[in-house]
């Protein structure tokens, strides 16, 4: 029984690891709140996320703090790059869905391939900011080239995403339930699963040295 509830037993372990998850989700939150710092956020919630995969966490809310100050004007220039490019590909599908005939079909086609593209590349953006260092270009580049490369992973992180997503709004009990818990663990419970499977495509990535540093020069 001692065992069982021992520091390095495996209940203890997942209840250290649901506490850091909690605490993850909340400071992503609070950072978030502004909206203008939701991408500084993200990257930083990242970046404790991929050591967390990684078995590299140390201080966590101090890594927390450090990652989004470090990374705040990249991470934020995309962010509203992509919220912009966001906005104009909503109103363009709201525009043409009001367009008859063969013309407002292909048009409508076009415009959800550009946002599947587009989906794909936030999917993989600010996990890609808090894992290397590039610059603003390359690094929206590279995390369209990465989702694309990996596209069988790309397929599960988008379902791991977005599917939690879709349940919540499925009916009013579930919406009930779902704010609950993305208030307190929803957020940052997928960017963990998510970073165990970005470990595994950006490993490929990066320099097999035993003296590489933990940030690396991206795929340009």
């Amino acid at each position: 029984m001692g065992s069982f509830f021992g520091l390095d037993s495996p209940l203890m372990r997942f209840l250290s690891r649901l506490a850091d998850i909690f605490i993850l989700n909340i400071l992503f939150l609070i950072c978030c709140v502004p909206v203008i710092t939701i991408g500084a956020s993200a990257t930083a919630l990242y970046t404790v996320t991929l050591k967390m995969a990684r078995n590299e966490e140390s201080y966590m809310v101090k890594g927390f703090w450090k990652a989004f100050k470090s990374n705040f004007k990249i991470s934020t220039i995309v962010w509203l790059i992509m919220l912009v490019l966001g906005i104009i590909l909503g109103l363009d599908y709201r525009i043409t869905a009001a367009f008859t005939g063969i013309m407002g079909k292909v048009m409508q086609i076009a415009i959800l391939i550009i946002g599947t593209f587009y989906t794909i590349t936030m999917l993989y953006l600010f996990p890609y900011i808090a894992r290397f260092v590039n610059d603003v270009k390359n690094s929206l580049k590279n995390a369209l080239l990465f989702s694309i490369l990996n596209l069988p992973y790309t397929i599960l992180i988008a379902v791991i995403t977005i599917a939690p997503v879709f349940l919540t709004f499925l009916t009013g009990k579930t919406l009930a339930y779902g704010l609950f818990i993305w208030l307190f663990f929803g957020f940052a419970a997928i960017a963990y699963v998510n970073s165990l499977l970005f470990r595994k495509i950006f490993a490929k990535y990066e320099p097999q040295s035993e003296d590489s540093s933990p940030e690396q020069q991206g795929a340009e």
